[in-house]
């Protein structure tokens, strides 16, 4: 029995007693050994296995918490964006409007002005044309006579052309018009320009007399006053002060005789009166024997000399 051995199992029954041999005995330790191995290489699997899904579980964590931060900051600068989307399509708006209101104020400064718009043009460009044709037109109207010569407008005693002489009662031409007014009442030169003559000229009838000398030919003379407040030799600008409505001279009453004249020829101051942006054009039509054609345009290369020395003085 050396090469056998015995397995005995005990129960309620009793015992029952199993002999084998000393290889099957090998064969049961070596199936024994190799469960005990398989259990325990399945622990250690089961281990591993458990600490990748405990690392897998924290990445997904980890990767789900960066998700919901790099979502919250997406949901931040959308916030954003379309806050400054909204901002940026009030002011466009607001912009869209400026644009319209200013090209409706530049078309009508265009029609005043009597510029034909140019609907394909930059609004820059349209603003610079209205610009310097309306310098133009103010050059024109600072230096040359237009307006009336009195502050305070109270009606017309005589116009310029035939008349009966309210003094001699002889029938002449007269050359001006005559301005109701109230001694004391002021008088304001029509034009920019220099004092020719500031006195009492008995000789033409005028009494106390203003004569002011133009740019380009032209001269205003203002009589019959109460009393001057310039000076021959003063500078003078367009609506200053220069004397009060008076009866000096050969006159029936207080009034203004106010004259416009061109290289010595005496002008109807009518449509010098009426002369200003809104009718602008209509001078050039209704006043014969000035040069208007070479006179605007020496006003305008004037002008486009100031704007050049303008831009040079930018550029530097």
């Amino acid at each position: 029995m050396k090469n056998h051995f015995t397995i005995t199992i005990s129960d309620v029954h009793g015992s029952r007693h199993f002999s084998f041999k000393q290889f099957m005995r090998k064969i049961a330790l070596f199936v024994v050994l190799f469960i005990f191995l398989l259990l325990a290489g399945s622990a250690a699997v089961i281990w591993w296995l458990n600490q990748e899904i405990v690392d897998i579980e924290d990445k997904r964590e980890n990767a789900e918490q960066e998700y919901r931060t790099v979502l919250e900051k997406s949901k931040s600068a959308y916030l954003s964006l379309e806050t400054e989307k909204k901002k940026l399509q009030t002011q466009l708006d607001n912009r869209t409007k400026q644009i319209q209101f200013l090209d409706q104020t530049l078309k009508g400064l265009e029609d005043l002005i009597g510029v034909k718009p140019d609907e394909d043009a930059l609004v820059t460009d349209r603003v610079k044309i209205v610009q310097l044709t309306t310098l133009e037109k103010q050059v024109m109207l600072e230096d040359i006579p237009n307006g009336r010569p009195v502050k305070d407008y109270k009606g017309v005693s005589s116009s310029f052309g035939w008349r009966t002489h309210p003094v001699k009662g002889t029938r002449e031409f007269h050359r001006g018009i005559d301005y109701r007014g109230k001694r004391g009442d002021g008088v304001i030169a029509t034009a920019s320009g220099v004092i020719e003559y500031a006195g009492y000229h008995k000789q033409s009838g005028y009494g106390r007399l203003i004569i002011i000398s133009h740019d380009y030919g032209f001269k205003t003379l203002y009589g019959h006053m109460s009393k001057l407040l310039v000076k021959t030799g003063q500078v003078v600008k367009k609506g200053e002060l220069i004397g009060e409505i008076g009866s000096s001279g050969l006159s029936s009453g207080p009034h203004l005789h106010y004259e416009v004249s061109f290289v010595q020829r005496k002008l109807n101051p009518v449509p010098f009166i009426n002369w200003d942006l809104k009718d602008y054009d209509e001078i050039f039509k209704k006043v014969k024997g000035v040069p208007w054609g070479s006179l605007s345009q020496m006003v305008q290369d004037r002008v486009q000399q100031v704007e050049k020395q303008l831009l040079l003085r930018d550029v530097k």
